[in-house]
């Protein structure tokens, strides 16, 4: 069994000084990749209106010079704001820049909102699944260093090279983020890695879908996966599952009832379900070292990517809670 990876990541409205010292910390104290969002605008999924944001793939490439060990992710890269082929061009340009420590995680997108202010057409569901499936099949191909003849119902390329290829062999990790049926179809044929979410709907975030993101929901559809990957010729036990957590400290037990009440109050839950709820990992440190690792082996997870309010929780997460996680 391959060892469980750790991705840290804070607000995606950071500036960049914060975002530099997260990666700092996360690199010192063990955590495994530093994963950033993929968003045009903050408003209706990351911060208020207006709020800045740092372009992707730009602050990656800013950030992998300061670091030396850490790898970089997204979470997740919408497909339709890049040409496949220049995808492929960028991840291979970023993985021999940092010595082969770029990971690729893409999505279908879903933001309606941010397509109409970047003037991106936002056709239906069905089409981006099949514009996704191509990208993907352009990237895998391009990264082989092979010229590239490829004819498809949204992308075509002639003769295309991708060198330098990326350092990694036999290329890249590819990670799938997303919750709907079709999208986990996609990941389960084609991903190394499946990062489960609350599916979106109807081009924005879908509140009761995350009110019924429940554990259970979750290993429901870890499950489907799983069978979707033999369907598709694959070994199942080949492809990682993966959740996100964001991680709330708190002081005392006091603390923690207050910040579980919260999310009870946000999402419509009692107070069991607030504290099982998928998305959040809330607790004392030594609760959360108990609640980590028992996440970890229900959902059967290789790769847990971990949310934080600032570099000072990386720092004090990777201290007190991730050690004890891995030694278990």
């Amino acid at each position: 069994m391959l060892p469980i990876r750790f991705a840290a990541a804070v607000p995606a409205t950071s500036d960049y000084p914060a975002l530099r010292e997260a990666c700092r910390l996360a690199e010192a104290g063990g955590f495994d990749a530093c994963a950033r969002p993929d968003h045009l605008l903050a408003e209706g999924a990351l911060g208020a209106p207006g709020a800045p944001l740092l372009e992707c793939f730009t602050t990656i490439g800013a950030l992998v010079p300061t670091t030396s060990r850490l790898r970089f992710v997204q979470t997740v890269a919408c497909n339709s704001f890049r040409n496949p082929a220049l995808l492929a061009k960028m991840i291979a340009s970023l993985d021999v820049i940092s010595g082969g420590r770029m990971e690729l995680g893409i999505g279908a997108g879903w933001l309606r909102k941010e397509y109409a202010a970047y003037g991106y057409e936002f056709p239906p569901m069905a089409v981006r699944l099949e514009q996704l499936r191509e990208a993907l099949a352009v990237v895998k191909l391009l990264w082989s260093g092979e010229p590239v003849d490829y004819d498809g119902a949204h992308y075509r390329l002639r003769g295309a090279v991708c060198a330098p290829r990326p350092v990694q062999r036999p290329r890249p990790p590819i990670l799938i983020g997303g919750g709907g049926d079709g999208l986990l179809a996609v990941a389960a044929a084609e991903a190394d890695v499946v990062n489960i979410v609350p599916p979106a709907s109807h081009g924005a975030a879908d509140r009761e879908a995350v009110r019924r993101f429940t554990l259970a929901r979750f290993r429901r559809k870890a499950a489907r996966v799983r069978e979707l990957a033999a369907e598709a010729g694959r070994d199942p036990a080949t492809l990682a599952l993966s959740a996100m957590f964001f991680v709330q400290i708190a002081e005392d037990d006091a603390e923690a009832a207050g910040l579980v009440g919260a999310i009870a109050a946000r999402y419509g839950l009692d107070a069991r379900a607030a504290e099982e709820f998928p998305l959040m990992l809330i607790g004392t440190v030594s609760r959360l070292r108990e609640r980590l690792a028992e996440r970890i082996a229900l959902l059967d997870l290789g790769y847990v990517i971990l949310h934080f309010a600032g570099p000072e929780a990386v720092a004090r997460f990777a201290a007190d809670v991730l050690p004890a996680v891995r030694q278990r």
